[in-house]
């Protein structure tokens, strides 16, 4: 009984979070402010072995509604073993305002996408540095949508990724992403900030500075949330926005050991978030265990609180999707729930086992 009752406890506050991010999400979302003043914008790009993406990201970069004369593009290879360097170099070929910038040492404590972004700072001309990936397709008022956010105390302002598939395993990870980055801005509205989103943010120039940019900050897998800490640190206000502007979309894993190495490196960057992000990301993981182990001593506990835990998500994820205009679905959230649980079991045996996660084929340790 003592096992169903910590299973009830952790259910009713899975609901509680939930129901803050839903409530926090809406709250939150609000159309696109209107641009007053364009000042000179700087886009930093790292890529590496990315020749099924660069030119498609660069595409939807291309197509910002923004004025060339006051926009920057900087490109980072990233010692790519791929042809990312010649697709890179035939796109930009005739658009000045894009240059190629090859990455070939390291800077300070700075290692990986660290590293490329450190060196792409200090050839940056623009009084924000607007921080994306090679599978990330921007919207085209994604610069004039997240501008307007900034204010004089401002540091960060983060936009919301989505994530777009086709196949079965495309879509549960789609939900992932929204979920995710639901809960991300609907706590976060709340009062309980957490990060930002490494492929959806822009700094202030002056924000990035006095940190000392990334070669000083010590080396993070998630380099995003470092930079955000450090900002904080020194006194700089963030902001997590969910305007239609802002959402960009980026591609799902094609593998089920590609994400078990993506949540690793993240939940590895995790361990050093605020005591009530890692309270709310153990209440999810335990949920899985839990619901597995109840489901032997009253099965009809354990799907009733599952199908309302259900309820909810499909409500949040589909909230999201009306407001970024998306459609909706349904279905594909009773199979979710299945693969929830291989995930959440399969990954709390990798991460802690002593093996090494892959990140842009580099292989890091915890």
């Amino acid at each position: 009984m003592m096992m169903i009752q910590i299973f009830i406890a952790c259910c009713m506050l899975h609901f509680l979070v939930q129901i803050v991010t839903g409530v926090g999400i809406i709250a939150a979302y609000h159309p696109d402010k209107p641009i007053h003043h364009q000042p000179k914008i700087s886009i930093l790009l790292a890529a590496r072995n990315e020749e099924q993406n660069i030119q498609t990201a660069l595409h939807f970069i291309d197509q910002l509604n923004y004025p060339k004369e006051k926009l920057q593009v900087l490109i980072g290879n990233d010692r790519s073993e791929d042809q990312t360097e010649k697709l890179v170099k035939d796109f930009i070929f005739y658009k000045p305002h894009m240059q190629l910038i090859s990455i070939t040492d390291t800077i300070g404590k700075a290692q990986g996408k660290a590293n490329v972004l450190a060196q792409l700072a200090h050839y940056a001309t623009g009084e924000f540095f607007f921080i994306t990936d090679a599978d990330i397709q921007v919207s085209a008022n994604w610069v004039n949508s997240i501008l307007p956010e900034f204010e004089a105390t401002t540091g960060i302002v983060s936009g919301t990724t989505l994530a777009k598939g086709t196949t079965w395993f495309q879509r549960m990870q789609a939900i992932d992403w929204i979920y995710f980055s639901g809960m991300l801005v609907g706590i976060t509205k709340a009062g309980l900030p957490c990060t930002a989103v490494g492929n959806n943010m822009a700094v202030k120039r002056e924000a990035y500075f006095s940190t000392g940019g990334y070669e000083t900050l010590d080396f993070s897998v998630t380099e995003d949330y470092k930079l955000y800490e450090e900002v904080r640190r020194r006194g700089w206000l963030t902001k997590n926005i969910f305007t239609p502007g802002s959402c960009t979309f980026t591609n799902t894993l094609n593998s089920f050991k590609g994400v078990l190495h993506q949540r690793k490196r993240w939940l590895t960057g995790g361990r050093a978030l605020p005591l009530h992000w890692k309270l709310i990301l153990g209440i999810y993981g335990l949920f899985s265990p839990l619901f597995l182990i109840s489901l032997f001593i009253s099965p009809a506990t354990a799907f009733t609180l599952t199908l309302i835990k259900m309820v909810l998500e499909i409500l949040i994820t589909n909230i999201i999707r009306t407001l970024a205009g998306e459609s909706r679905f349904i279905i594909t959230h009773f199979a979710h729930q299945f693969y929830t649980i291989v995930l959440n079991i399969s990954l709390s045996l990798f991460y802690y086992l002593p093996l090494p996660f892959n990140w842009k084929n580099r292989s890091y340790r915890q």
